[in-house]
């Protein structure tokens, strides 16, 4: 497996023009959609989750409304492959409507790290 090269959040930023705008390949790069329904436990609060081809981050950011636009985002992995993502995110769909999602989803990088150390 293709492990996840950094664990995070690895950087944030205020939105996803700033995000954006700190490296040209994420404006450029074609996105996998995981979904935009992933929440945290006790919150209605909706994040949306994405991969990006290019630059192989996955990041989350808040999900602000039906235009689209999100804040706070958070790169929590670079993973080089699309493999990578399917491995270390096996059964996502099932989680990203689960009310505590983002804990399921920390849990699965944590363990990807941990397994990626200890073959290392």
């Amino acid at each position: 497996m293709d492990a996840p090269a950094r664990r995070g959040p690895v950087a944030c930023w205020p939105d996803e023009a700033a995000f954006h705008a700190d490296d040209p390949l994420r404006r450029s790069s074609t996105e996998l959609d995981l979904g935009a329904t992933w929440r945290a436990a006790g919150s209605n609060d909706a994040w949306r989750l994405t991969w990006l081809r290019d630059t192989g981050e996955l990041y989350v950011c808040r999900a602000d409304g039906y235009d689209g636009s999100c804040t706070d985002v958070a790169v929590l992995a670079v993973l080089r492959s699309e493999n990578a993502v399917d491995a270390v995110l096996d059964g996502w769909r099932e989680q990203r409507t689960d009310p505590d999602g983002l804990a399921w989803l920390d849990a699965r990088l944590s363990f990807a790290i941990r397994s990626a150390r200890a073959v290392a």
